[in-house]
């Protein structure tokens, strides 16, 4: 019989059934009770499963324990799986780091290869270069004498002949002439040694070679292309040469530099020098030994200071 409703209330009403597969909440305000610490929640009511540890990937169930569990089963193929899909990935990677150093290696090698064949190339070009430019230089400045060049006569004065060899007349391409020769047919005094010789034009009052101050005189130094005239360095067109014990000189130092003689070339090969014959009426009649001749002497002059001027206030401007 139900319940009577009191005066002022409305009758309860019945709750519904609980609903079997519904968790029931605990009542507001309190916490749901958890088991105390150090202790695992006791599994469900049916198949036992056996104790587990925390590992990297998850829960873990040991090998050997007690009871059938496919989870286990399962967790530890994928496990397995999973430990050999890494494995080949750092194979791979280690193979892919591997062939880059590889082929790292091999286009470092093809650099190298590069620049030592560049550097190879170069040291060639420049060794060639070089060797031209040495030999050009040598064979410009430093070559001895031209055998393609023939045997020279000379004639000094009227009696005095001798033929130079190739290799005695040219040197460097440049004819020379026996300057000892020629400086005794001038009667030029010789002093100094043989590698420093000192020929002299005496003055008209002196004749020996010590002179009084008023004659000329150049030095010739074997090896030397400089020829000092009365005290003034010039230049030949060759260096003085020492043949046996004759000065040599280049033909073209008697044509530039010396007046009063006079150079004829008869021939290419034959040349004659002779002192310089005045042009004038008085010697049209006369025989060659009595023609008058030019005075001997340098072109080049001793350098004198000039006189200084003395300065004279009276005198007009």
């Amino acid at each position: 019989m139900p319940p009577r409703p009191q005066a002022g209330r409305p009758a309860a009403q019945p709750r519904p059934a609980a609903n079997p597969g519904q968790k029931k909440r605990p009542p507001q305000g309190q916490r749901p009770m958890r088991p105390p610490e150090g202790r695992q929640p006791e599994p469900k009511r049916g198949t036992p499963r056996p104790p587990q540890r925390r590992g990297k990937s998850g829960w873990i169930y040991p090998e050997g324990a007690g009871g059938a569990n496919p989870a286990s089963d399962f967790e530890r193929y994928y496990r397995q799986r999973r430990q050999e899909e890494l494995r080949q990935q750092r194979q791979r990677q280690e193979r892919a780091r591997q062939e880059a150093l590889r082929q790292k290696k091999l286009r470092r090698k093809k650099r190298l290869a590069q620049v030592r064949g560049i550097l190879a190339r170069f040291i060639i070009v420049f060794a060639l270069i070089c060797g031209i430019t040495a030999g050009a230089y040598f064979k410009i400045y430093h070559r001895g004498a031209v055998e393609k060049y023939n045997a020279v006569t000379f004639t000094i004065g009227k009696d005095d002949t001798f033929e130079a060899g190739a290799s005695a007349a040219y040197y460097g391409g440049v004819l020379y002439t026996d300057f000892t020769r020629l400086a005794s047919f001038l009667d030029m005094p010789m002093a100094g040694s043989i590698h420093y010789m000192r020929f002299i034009i005496p003055s008209k009052t002196e004749s020996d070679s010590a002179g009084n101050g008023m004659e000329e005189a150049v030095l010739f130094a074997v090896g030397s292309s400089t020829a000092n005239i009365n005290g003034v360095n010039m230049n030949m067109t060759g260096p003085c040469r020492l043949i046996g014990t004759s000065i040599w000189v280049p033909l073209s130092f008697v044509e530039y530099y010396m007046s009063g003689v006079t150079v004829k070339y008869e021939k290419s090969d034959e040349i004659t020098l002779t002192r310089t014959v005045v042009e004038d009426e008085t010697n049209k009649d006369k025989k060659q030994e009595e023609k008058k001749t030019e005075p001997l002497t340098f072109r080049v002059k001793p350098q004198k200071p000039i006189d200084p001027v003395e300065y004279d206030p009276n005198a007009a401007t």
